[in-house]
């Protein structure tokens, strides 16, 4: 038996922050076999909390875990085994490499103790954190289904069901209008003036407002909106950046970003309640979100009337469920007409195309398609790896079994699993042609594209700067019809760069695309030549002519919202 003076003392060091001293008196003192599992459980803990801790400090800490769960023999215990398992796993993966294999440790760990404990809310969270990341949707929506079933009031796993549909086919537009109308019972609306009673029109100029939480360097959102805001015009408009993240972390395309604004606004400090009433003191005219369901945290500001306008554009490719919100801007390619009562707010298509990117500062050098040089065709997809299901993976592995000696280059910014990817290449058979890229500087980045010969696009979710970034160094994409906003961004991007020919109508079409411009590399250079040659005239980098057609968007918006309101 344990002597009480001991373990009040390891408590003590504990609750000091001494980690290094708890580590340091239960392994001399206790062998692991012998540690009852609340030390065990102590012993990792500290293990993670400890400053300047090492890669073998997270590995311990793991197969300290894995020992407290075997070791417990109380539920609440086994579950907080499992839940730090998998915390550890998900938070440290891209930071070290040898946590990949203890995923498929975290997998089963979490499949015994579900069905041996039954349902818990802390167990199914991180559960469907693990799904997510190792990139099962299907499952990880499942999960989150059965957690909100279970009455979760959560906001966050409302949110992450909601936007995690978009990675999959098990919702059409129907299913997710009806879901997103439940959404603002999640969310509280905090007591704000009453807007109509305001007359915002007495502003000389229309005062814009643009949220987002991801006003950082080299974030789609900067590169979508930064050369727009550069030619609005400074007689009818005022624009106003209202950044939720500190501007300690703004650096390259944020800091320019920034200077694009009239005004700036650093409001990650403030709770809700608070960027709400400054928001209404600084009399915004129109408030724009640009972060959607992705940030559940912050999304709330739009369920108050903030502003007389509420629009939602580019940071979320879906409804976002708030009557509050009262425009969604789109273009003709992404919406039908027919569609436009699946969505909560009202449809706005802009013309030509729904964004445009801001374009980059380095020079452009046209480059000979890499099959020159390797005498293998590579094909490419920088998109984040969340974006990769189950049907991407079919459809990309039966592509690498059609061209002999080919490779499939990826890269994702995203904190998933490489090991997650290759396992699923491993049920086709093509995993050695698979080749993983790290992070990399935006200018090192758009280098890489020297190396892919043909990009290919994920779907259901498509991406959009990948997309712009690869048609702008030269790189055909192909891309597929989708079934919704989300899924038709691919679409709308080659048909306003005069691009139809890569745009594939179903998954054995997507795989005829593809194997044709490989197996004919005349027509493939050719290809890359002209997109190279004309990509930079078209509406995709037109940011001018972009920003003209989005003031003209919102002057209109504005004259029918008011307009509306005077008729009350």
């Amino acid at each position: 038996m344990l002597d009480k003076y001991f373990l009040n003392n390891i408590s003590r060091l504990f609750n000091e922050k001494n980690y290094n001293e708890v580590i340091l008196k239960i392994e001399q003192n206790i062998k692991i076999n012998d540690r009852p599992p609340d030390l065990t459980n102590l012993c990792a803990v500290s293990r993670l909390l400890k400053a300047n801790r090492s890669k073998d400090d997270v590995i311990s800490a793991l197969n300290d875990f894995e020992v407290y769960y075997q070791k417990s023999y109380k539920n609440f215990q086994k579950i907080e085994a499992v839940s730090n398992f998998i915390v550890t796993c998900i938070t440290n993966v891209q930071e070290f490499k040898e946590i990949i294999p203890y995923f498929k440790k975290a997998q089963k760990l979490y499949e015994d103790c579900e069905e041996k404990i039954g349902y818990d809310k802390k167990l199914y969270s991180h559960g469907a954190d693990l799904y997510k990341y190792t990139l099962n949707h299907y499952k990880n929506r499942k999960i989150l289904n059965e957690l909100i079933n279970n009455k979760t009031d959560n906001k966050n796993v409302a949110c992450t069901y909601g936007y995690m549909s978009n990675y999959t086919y098990d919702w059409g537009i129907k299913e997710y209008f009806d879901y997103s109308k439940k959404f603002e019972h999640y969310f509280p609306k905090h007591n704000v003036k009453n807007i109509n009673e305001i007359n915002y029109k007495e502003n000389k100029k229309i005062r814009i407002g643009f949220v987002s939480k991801d006003f950082i360097a080299n974030h789609s959102v900067t590169w979508l909106i930064k050369n727009t805001l550069l030619y609005f015009d400074k007689n009818k408009f005022e624009t106003y950046g209202v950044s939720l993240t500190n501007d300690s972390f703004l650096k390259g395309s944020s800091l320019e970003l920034k200077d694009n604004f009239d005004k700036w606004f650093d409001l990650s400090k403030l709770k809700n309640q608070e960027i709400v009433t400054k928001l209404q003191e600084e009399r915004i005219d129109i408030l724009i979100d640009l972060m959607g369901l992705f940030h559940s945290d912050r999304i709330e500001i739009f369920n108050s009337r903030v502003s007389p306008i509420q629009i939602s554009w580019v940071g979320y490719p879906n409804t976002v469920g708030f009557p509050t919100i009262d425009y969604l801007i789109s273009d003709k390619n992404l919406i039908k007409k027919s569609e436009e009562k699946f969505y909560v707010e009202k449809i706005i298509k802009i013309p030509n195309i729904f964004n445009c990117h801001s374009g980059f500062h380095f020079e452009r050098n046209y480059f000979d398609a890499p099959v020159n040089k390797n005498k293998y065709i590579t094909f490419g997809s920088f998109n984040n790896f969340l974006k990769i299901s189950d049907e991407v993976i079919e459809v990309w592995s039966s592509i690498l079994k059609k061209i002999n000696n080919s490779k499939l280059i990826l890269k994702s910014s995203i904190n998933v699993s490489n090991e997650s990817i290759l396992e699923k290449f491993k049920d086709y058979g093509v995993h050695n042609s698979i080749k993983f890229v790290g992070k990399q500087d935006i200018e090192e980045h758009l280098k890489s594209y020297k190396e892919i010969d043909i990009a290919l696009d994920t779907f259901p979710y498509n991406g959009v700067v990948t997309t712009f970034e690869a048609l702008w160094s030269g790189v055909p994409v192909i891309v597929m019809k989708g079934f919704n906003m989300m899924s038709r961004c691919g679409e709308s991007i080659l048909k306003n760069a005069k691009l139809e020919k890569l745009i594939a109508t179903n998954k054995d079409d997507y795989i005829k695309l593809a194997v044709n411009y490989a197996n004919n590399l005349d027509n493939l250079i050719d290809l890359r030549l002209k997109i190279y040659n004309e990509i930079l005239k078209t509406p995709l980098f037109d940011s001018k002519q972009f920003s003209k057609d989005f003031q003209n968007t919102l002057l209109n918006i504005h004259e029918e919202s008011f307009n509306e309101l005077n008729q009350k």
